[in-house]
């Protein structure tokens, strides 16, 4: 089976990794992707593989969540070759690990030189979280007009099939709405923050819960940097999440109408004169 990693080019330099941003999304991750280059970092994050690399990557993120969490996909493991290939022009990676799980974790934390950072809030707080923004755009995808759309351009497809793939992941399985849904996210997310704190040794490990803040002061002395003179960047609340969303994806959603319509409008041309052309032949006779 060709796989999408396989797809990639291999970097002409494998950066040397130094730092694993843990936190699932809905936990500052933006803010901490944001701060993480502005310290100087070259992080990878869900917008550095939607926004900046496109199909590509989110075609091999997306395989790396199903062989993580589908053991009848057929899909084999990526082991650490396979996190080279993929990630290897970057020195950081920001929440990309909670949709792979145990894995990448462990590959990461047999190096003594990564560190790793992982942000946590209340259980119940983030699967709400997750609903009040993720979900919206698996919902999104699986409604018209976005249903059909995103057959008409590759960026939308691959855009709503990653999203869809790892909201599965995380719920279980269950769609938004459903009965056990909140459940489920709850214990996903309780159990991925507890296999963490299991695998990464301790003194490597800076653990910051969301409610206590974050900013430089919760993670410079940890990776040993100076504190930046600038403000520490802002969180990413839904409204925001869902402003960024709408900026990336508007244009291929503009781009899929018009190639839509270039098969639809033609095709109406031709029933329309077809019904012109028999119904006045039916009205002659």
């Amino acid at each position: 089976m060709t796989r999408a990693v396989d797809q990639l080019p291999m970097p002409a330099e494998v950066k040397k990794m130094k730092v694993i941003v843990a936190s699932a999304s809905r936990t500052g991750t933006l803010g901490l992707y944001s701060a993480m280059k502005i310290l100087g970092y070259k992080p990878y994050h869900m917008y550095e593989c939607a926004g900046v690399q496109g199909p590509p990557h989110m075609k091999t993120l997306e395989e790396a969540v199903i062989a993580q969490h589908n053991r009848l996909s057929g899909h084999r493991k990526y082991e650490r070759p396979d996190f080279d290939r993929w990630l290897g022009d970057y020195d950081c990676i920001v929440e990309i690990a909670s949709f792979i799980g145990k894995d990448i974790i462990e590959s990461y934390a047999e190096d003594p030189d990564v560190k790793f950072i992982l942000t946590e809030r209340n259980p119940e707080k983030w699967a709400k979280s997750v609903n009040n923004t993720a979900a919206k755009v698996v919902t999104m995808g699986t409604h018209f007009p976005m249903s059909v759309l995103k057959h008409f351009d590759e960026t939308l497809s691959s855009f709503i099939s990653l999203n869809i793939t790892i909201y599965r992941a995380f719920a279980g399985s269950t769609a938004p709405g459903d009965p056990e849904n909140e459940r489920m996210l709850t214990e996903f997310y309780k159990e991925y923050i507890q296999m963490v704190k299991d695998v990464v040794p301790a003194d490597r490990l800076c653990v910051i819960r969301l409610e206590d803040g974050l900013d430089w002061n919760s993670i410079c002395p940890f990776l040993e940097v100076p504190v930046p003179d600038v403000e520490y960047p802002d969180r990413n609340e839904p409204a925001k999440f869902e402003a960024l969303v709408h900026e990336k994806l508007n244009p291929h959603f503009y781009a899929a109408m018009l190639r839509l319509g270039a098969i639809v409008v033609p095709a109406l041309g031709v029933f329309g004169w077809m019904a012109v052309k028999y119904g006045s032949l039916v009205w002659e006779h």
